[in-house]
């Protein structure tokens, strides 16, 4: 009887999870399909969040308590989509609440974050990848619930090969048909039938959507008893001789080009007179291979660091000293690209690129004396990468709060106040964070800038008139409406 039950709950909990991805595939059509991303975004977050405690409440799960807080962050991120509109803070908005609903998959029933090493983290990029099998093994038993303790090898296995086949095919009809007309004339007249493509393309799209929804949840709930997480000690190491000679060679080198940075972009401009340059052109380039330069150290510091020998759990002192020698000139080598784009911004204004550059220059920085006091101090790496966790999550924060187009467009105004120069063609682009800020460029006294400047403005909230007649409700963002609101008020000042 007992065993009976079991069954009878593992195929109702399949239907369970099939049917609330399902819902979420149709929601995800209804919600982002030709739409603009705005409040619907943290709804949709919730709706999934929401579908995650109602299968755990069915399954007598208990979900970790870490969940709880990883729901602060994401609450915040999503919904930064609904107040804020520029771009690039839309997607890394959107981008870590998709990370953080990864790490919820990942500990709601597993181990817990704290001990979460540094690959822990960068596999969490990889995770879909384990959605696959369980989706294999969900699938198996929505189409045979009968024989759910029968033959599992082979249905997953036909399943996989559709799976495989299905883009294959693909990628050979778009060759065939573009090597033979008479191929691309039939395959033409069959997918001009009555059905729209747009249709199919939907369907196709939700039908996605559900399968994900499907993997993640099968791999949250999938029977995790006896789980032992296996640390595979590797044979490779880098010895104390080998970790000198590299980190000898690297300061060197690095020493010798602070020192050129020291005499030349700190010196003044009369040392760089003398080698035929301006310091025009030598300040204002080279911080983007700076900051390449900063990556790349940081990733040889912690890879060099993991793999070097040790003396029981402490690193040698040569070790030691070279690493903080090494960390102490990145850091400057930084405050040197932060110069150079700090001197480039003074020449040639803000703009989104730079200012995020100068926000993750301080962001490695941060990382580096959190390695730094690693070393030193708290050898453990589960608590190093969770403080980097931590610190990435408070600057994209940061970000939010700093709100960057507003920002930007605030700088380069006053910057026309010392200097007389206003890019208003860039300053257009900004989105909609900006308009409140953008409307002090009507009140400057070049009388051509400004013109032109209002000129923008009115197409801008034409445009916007047009776009908010058919609009939909998914779409409402906090920003575009203040940036609507102040536009279609200015647009009757100006008409009067």
């Amino acid at each position: 009887m007992d065993k009976k039950n079991s069954q009878s709950h593992a195929i109702v909990k399949t239907l369970l999870i099939t049917g609330i991805s399902l819902v979420l595939g149709l929601f995800f059509d209804y919600f982002f399909y030709g739409k603009n991303l705005g409040i619907a975004f943290p709804l949709y977050v919730i709706f999934v969040v929401a579908g995650l405690f109602f299968i755990a409440n069915f399954c007598k799960k208990q979900i970790n308590k870490e969940v709880i807080w990883l729901l602060i962050p994401l609450i915040f991120f999503s919904a930064m989509v609904f107040v804020l509109s520029s771009a690039l803070l839309t997607f890394l908005n959107v981008v870590a609440s998709l990370l953080l609903l990864l790490i919820i998959a990942q500990v709601s029933l597993r181990e817990k974050m704290r001990n979460f090493f540094v690959e822990d983290y960068l596999k969490i990029f990889f995770l879909p990848l384990n959605f696959i099998r369980p989706l294999f093994q969900t699938l198996s038993d929505v189409l045979f619930l009968r024989e759910i303790n029968k033959d599992q090898k082979v249905v997953p296995q036909i399943i996989k090969g559709i799976a495989i086949a299905i883009p294959v095919l693909i990628i050979f009809l778009f060759l065939f048909s573009s090597a033979d007309l008479i191929f691309q004339k039939y395959l033409s007249n069959i997918m001009s039938m009555d059905i729209e493509r747009e249709t199919v393309f939907r369907v196709i799209l939700i039908l996605i959507a559900t399968l994900a929804y499907i993997g993640a949840y099968s791999y949250i709930f999938q029977k995790t008893e006896n789980q032992i997480a296996e640390q595979k000690n590797s044979t490779y190491s880098i010895g104390n001789i080998e970790s000198s000679i590299l980190f000898g060679s690297v300061n060197a080198l690095f020493f010798i080009f602070i020192l050129v940075q020291l005499t030349y972009l700190f010196g003044g401009e009369s040392n760089i007179s003398v080698q035929g340059f301006t310091y025009a052109d030598y300040a204002r380039r080279g911080f983007f291979e700076l900051i390449a330069v900063a990556i790349i150290s940081l990733l040889l510091l912690l890879t060099t660091e993991k793999y070097s020998i040790k003396k029981k759990t402490d690193h040698a002192v040569g070790f030691k000293i070279l690493s903080t020698a090494l960390v102490v000139q990145v850091i400057i080598i930084m405050a040197s690209a932060f110069t150079r784009l700090a001197l480039y911004e003074e020449a040639y204004g803000f703009t989104t690129l730079r200012l995020y550059s100068h926000a993750f220059i301080m962001l490695l920085a941060v990382i580096l004396c959190l390695l730094l006091y690693k070393i030193y101090k708290d050898k453990r790496e589960n608590t190093f990468a969770f403080r980097v966790f931590i610190s990435m999550a408070l600057f994209l924060t940061a970000m939010n709060f700093l709100n960057p187009d507003a920002f930007i467009a605030r700088r380069n105004i006053e910057r026309f106040a010392a200097t007389g120069k206003l890019d208003t063609y860039y300053l257009k682009s900004l989105s909609d964070d900006a308009i409140p800020e953008l409307m002090e460029i009507l009140n400057i006294t070049d009388e051509d800038l400004r013109k032109n400047f209002a000129s923008s403005l009115y197409k801008r909230a034409q445009k916007k008139i047009k776009s908010s007649n058919v609009s939909k409700w998914q779409s409402l963002n906090i920003s575009r409406m203040r940036a609507e609101k102040i536009l279609n008020a200015k647009m009757r000042e100006l008409e009067q």
